[in-house]
């Protein structure tokens, strides 16, 4: 069974980038992996495509505002930029070719097409092994069937009864309120 998913797509002419799955994927359909910050990286390149984005603007539209609210971390955006560099080489060519502009920012290329795509996972083309079966144990059976946490709760749950109560009882007070 192939499994499948709705991606936004940047696609060039060596490489299609989905963000949302964080892959390159190539003409022969291999994929790449990407981290969270390459993919953030070369999501907001991609989306200013075409213009120059200054290295600060860049930083902050990568980084800042999704992780505002977390631990503070410094992101070393040239480490990042290094790493992403490395996996869009291919036989000595960048496949989305980042322009570096001294003193004024990054540049990407307007990609081909950006699209929403389906994308068809890859199946492993063999199952892995099954574990050896070891005879059945002995099952001792229970001579209660087996119960579980949330029909406990509403069973047994003195906590649970008297929210229901005080629910139902809100419920009455707001009709009776409602129709005076």
């Amino acid at each position: 069974m192939a499994t499948e998913s709705l991606t936004r797509c940047y696609r060039f002419n060596r490489v299609d980038f989905e963000p949302d799955l964080r892959l390159l994927v190539w003409p022969d359909k291999s994929e790449t992996a990407l981290t969270l910050h390459e993919t953030r990286l070369l999501e907001t390149l991609c989306y200013f495509a075409g213009e120059v984005i200054s290295h600060k603007v860049l930083s902050d539209k990568t980084f800042l505002p999704q992780d505002s609210l977390s631990q503070v971390q410094q992101i070393d955006l040239a480490s990042v930029f290094n790493s992403l560099r490395r996996k869009l080489t291919v036989n000595g060519m960048m496949a989305i070719p980042v322009e570096v502009l001294p003193h004024y920012g990054f540049r990407v290329p307007l990609p081909k097409e950006t699209c929403r795509h389906i994308h068809r996972f890859q199946q492993p083309s063999a199952l892995p092994p099954k574990p050896p079966r070891h005879p059945p144990k002995a099952a001792v059976k229970s001579s209660r069937p087996r119960v579980s946490a949330t029909e406990h709760i509403v069973k047994h749950s003195l906590m649970h009864k008297l929210s229901v109560i005080l629910l139902a009882a809100a419920g009455v007070a707001l009709v009776i309120v409602s129709n005076m």
